[in-house]
């Protein structure tokens, strides 16, 4: 019997192909359904491949499904791209809002997704800074070169500020629109706690439990990226304690979760919402043919009135 989401569609059938799909583990084993829906326009068809998700070994999983916005891989191809090869969209190119409330996901939400534009002049207060891609031969994921983080907190001894940087050679970060984190290597998550005024051994070993007091506008982080050779500063992004607070851990609405959390190995990182929903992000291919990629973010800081 066909999926439920393909029986309610009149244009949907299974290709009757199965494929595992692996991420850093086993995540699913998928049938593959095919959709021919109609746009808004009745006179255009966008036609669509899916997978069906038939089990899959995460332990938790929120989600009801995962819309592909990175670069067609395997045996399917994403949402976007088809909509480009199949001349549907005018820029190659998809704005994302998160909105200002994150734990609506009824039937009005307020993100909003705009797929061959953005609305940048709408949601974004002055300039956009734009993130260049790592150079891969295929491209997979939003990848990009990381060069430095800095940080910055007010001394309570001293009530002096305190700036350090931590240089990272041939680091590279993932955006991943999926991702609830913002995950550092273990390697370098010390020196990035101890740049913005925490001690990551303390949260570790539960001798501190970061209260959501401390999440104020006293401590900033930067995330610089680029290559080496890149101005200092050109693509950089910088956050306040306030934008990464996320109350409710240990159980305690008091406490607020770590603003950093672990990946394996070293120079990889993995940055998701508690970034992303902080900006208006434009994510471009940089051509409509697979040939003339050249991708970048741009992050535009948010109009007083739409933040979160």
């Amino acid at each position: 019997m066909p999926p439920p989401h393909q029986r309610q569609s009149s244009k949907g059938h299974l290709v009757r192909c199965s494929t595992p799909v692996h991420q850093t583990s086993p995540l699913a084993l998928h049938e593959l359904t095919k959709f021919s829906l109609p746009a808004s326009d009745p006179t255009l068809t966008w036609s669509q491949t899916f997978l069906s998700v038939v089990n899959n070994s995460w332990r938790f999983i929120t989600a009801d499904g995962f819309l592909g916005l990175a670069f067609s891989t395997r045996n399917t191809s994403t949402l976007f791209e088809t909509l480009i090869q199949q001349g549907l969209v005018d820029r190659s190119r998809f704005g994302i809002y998160f909105g200002k409330e994150f734990s609506n996901t009824g039937a009005s939400p307020e993100g909003i997704l705009t797929l061959g534009g953005d609305k940048n002049e709408h949601f974004v207060d002055g300039n956009l800074t734009w993130i260049p891609m790592s150079q891969e031969i295929v491209y997979q994921v939003w990848r990009a070169p990381l060069k430095a983080i800095s940080g910055s907190h007010l001394r309570s001894d001293t009530n002096e500020i305190s700036s350090s940087t931590v240089a990272l050679s041939l680091a590279r970060v993932i955006f991943d629109t999926g991702s609830g984190s913002l995950s550092l290597s273990e390697a370098i998550k010390g020196e990035a706690y101890a740049a913005i005024g925490f001690n990551w051994t303390a949260i570790l070993s539960g001798a501190h439990i970061p209260r959501c007091t401390e999440f104020n506008s006293s401590w900033t982080v930067t995330f610089d990226f680029g290559e080496r050779d890149d101005a200092e500063g050109r693509h950089a992004v910088r956050l306040d304690g306030a934008q990464l607070a996320r109350p409710g851990f240990a159980s305690r609405e008091e406490f607020c979760y770590p603003p950093f959390d672990s990946r394996g190995s070293y120079g990889f990182g993995l940055f998701g919402t508690p970034l992303l929903r902080q900006f208006y992000s434009v994510w471009d291919f940089g051509a409509m043919d697979v040939a003339g990629y050249a991708p970048r973010v741009r992050f535009g800081k948010l109009k007083a009135d739409m933040r979160p």
